[in-house]
């Protein structure tokens, strides 16, 4: 039961983690190209889920590969899939345009972009190789049960806040 609950709260954080990372990138973006302000979370944190559960599926793809040309390609041609299918779905289920590249170079539809594509890989090759072993080791280490409750914690906090502006 320990072990099971040390791995669910390492992926949970890897997820937090990922989906503020891609919530900065976001943020950044949108300031670079219009030098303004731009909150692009769906949610009331600073957080794009999309990027963590697309890391999610990149660990699982990815879980044990080396070859940084293959994690590089492989991770922008996933998450590419990833935004194209997610535009589609979002469109349909919620009705809404969350992302354009129509003024971007090689873009498709305005879904996708081989820029932001490129970005992904990198974003992705870098989480996977410089912030995941940190992760692990945090959860490897004495502390481990301490950073799996405060992961949790902040898991818990996260949803409480986020069904405070729901109601």
């Amino acid at each position: 039961m320990k072990k099971v609950f040390l791995f669910l709260t390492e992926y949970l954080l890897l997820f937090m983690l990922a989906a503020c990372i891609g919530w900065l990138y976001e943020i950044g973006c949108v300031y670079v190209m219009f030098h303004e302000y731009q909150d692009r979370g769906v949610l009331h944190l600073p957080m794009c889920p999309i990027y963590g559960f697309g890391l999610l599926f990149l660990l699982l793809v990815f879980r044990n590969r080396k070859n940084i040309f293959l994690l590089f390609f492989g991770s922008a041609a996933i998450t590419t899939v990833i935004e194209f299918v997610s535009s589609y779905a979002i469109e349909h289920f919620l009705h809404e345009s969350l992302w354009t590249y129509e003024d971007w170079p090689l873009q498709y539809e305005g879904r996708i972009s081989a820029v932001s594509s490129a970005m992904f890989g990198l974003l992705a090759t870098l989480f996977l190789r410089l912030v995941r072993p940190l992760v692990a080791k945090l959860f490897k280490g004495r502390a481990r049960m301490c950073a799996a409750w405060l992961t949790l914690a902040a898991v818990v906090f996260c949803v409480v806040w986020e069904l405070r502006f729901r109601v």
